[in-house]
């Protein structure tokens, strides 16, 4: 093939793409200081510059997705005397961007890799790169809005879980600032009870609300002493105005023992009080033993300070008192 034969079907190649694209979509580059001629390339993925519906594997859905936003992506192409018999155009890409999206090295490989594919020496090519473009950018553009969709919607959730700690922490702020303003109930406590080493102490208190029974129990714990025990057992009974009673316990450790403690004070009809018996372990395993002792411990406290009365006893034992047949 002559040069004369090239120049003839670059100058037709020409012609059909602009009849194609438009004139301001694919023009001559009369600025160009090569000895052959150059063309600018506009490639607007818009649905009023694509491909023609019979030239192009479009499908309606890549369409609606190309109608979005504005996205151009324009090339440079240069057509040596060789071409197209027996070397390709050469190119340059002139976008940093396609829309948001940036034209980094690996999208410039995998163009550089099916331009070279899809060149066949003899024919002209242009259009089929053009084709093969858009399609690629398409998809890209798919994947990289579906992934900035995706990671706005991930901010979106880090946001909305912040906000919602925040508004948390400054409802726990309020709480705390209102339990601040309640003073905490008069705290007594037992006398010290040892078991093979183990130490035993009863800690008790009047409470007639759930924010007493937190500030019993974080006051406690001020206590250094306290604070390292190995246990601190705990059980209460709040009657509220409507009857309804409050109760709940907390083992702390010593599977079972709050269930035990706050049965004690089922049993013994105990209300509005807070009972935690603190237990450091002396180093020798007191297997059921202990439980007794926790009862025993917390039993005492509650006798001396009005909690058990003779009727509460009699209430206690009629329970437990089997019939007779």
């Amino acid at each position: 093939m002559t040069t004369n034969e090239n120049q003839e079907l670059q100058q037709e190649e020409f012609v059909a793409l602009s009849s194609i694209f438009g004139e301001e979509a694919f023009q001559l580059d009369t600025f160009s200081s090569e000895p052959y001629l150059a063309y600018t390339f506009k490639l607007s993925l818009e649905n009023n510059v694509i491909l023609p519906e019979e030239k192009s594997n479009i499908t309606e859905q890549d369409r609606n997705f190309i109608n979005k936003s504005s996205r151009e992506f324009t090339l440079r192409f240069h057509f040596p005397p060789e071409y197209p018999s027996s070397e390709p155009p050469s190119y340059e890409i002139k976008s940093l961007y396609c829309g948001t999206l940036k034209i980094d090295q690996s999208i410039k490989d995998d163009i550089e890799k099916n331009f070279k594919r899809l060149f066949i020496p003899g024919e002209v090519v242009i259009f089929s790169w053009i084709e093969w473009l858009q399609d690629f950018m398409i998809n890209k553009l798919k994947i990289y809005e579906n992934e900035d969709a995706t990671l706005k919607n991930m901010i979106q959730s880090e946001h909305q879980i912040i906000e919602i700690v925040h508004f948390a922490n400054v409802a726990n702020t309020e709480e705390q600032l209102n339990e601040e303003k309640i003073e905490c109930p008069q705290i007594t406590h037992g006398d010290q009870f040892e078991h093979k080493k183990s130490i035993f102490v009863a800690h008790l208190a009047s409470v007639y609300n759930l924010q007493q029974v937190k500030l019993v129990r974080s006051t406690l714990l001020l206590d250094k002493k306290i604070a390292k025990a190995s246990h601190n057992i705990m059980a209460y009974r709040i009657v509220q105005e409507n009857g309804i009673i409050l109760q709940d316990n907390d083992d702390d450790g010593e599977t079972a023992a709050g269930g035990r403690l706050l049965h004690l004070l089922q049993l013994v009809d105990a209300k509005n009080v807070i009972v935690i018996v603190s237990r450091w372990f002396g180093g020798i395993l007191l297997g059921p033993e202990r439980f007794k002792d926790i009862q025993n411990c917390a039993r005492d406290l509650l006798e001396k300070c009005g909690y058990i009365t003779n009727s509460n006893e009699q209430k206690s034992s009629g329970r437990n008192k089997k019939k007779r047949p």
